[in-house]
């Protein structure tokens, strides 16, 4: 698909990087429910897991994207920080 202005291609957005590590703002409920009590990692593949970011404590983080696992684990996102 070209641009009808300029008769170019869209520029092309970059890749994301993702990290092993999710940032350090992210936070679900599978963290509190499902972890092992050990201080261990919390199991976060359910499909129904709600996530929020306690910078904004909303559903969206301060650069006003989605809030999820693997959205999270995104090293391009301006407020991205790992653990």
């Amino acid at each position: 698909m070209t641009s009808p202005e300029t008769n170019q291609p869209p520029a092309a957005q970059p890749e994301p990087v993702l990290s092993t590590v999710p940032c350090r703002h992210l936070r679900n409920k599978g963290m509190y429910v499902y972890s092992d009590g050990n201080g261990g990692q919390a199991h976060e593949d359910y499909d129904n897991t709600i996530y929020w970011c306690v910078k904004t404590m909303k559903e969206y983080g301060p650069d006003d994207e989605i809030v999820a696992g693997p959205d999270c684990h995104n090293t391009l996102r301006t407020c991205y920080e790992p653990f």
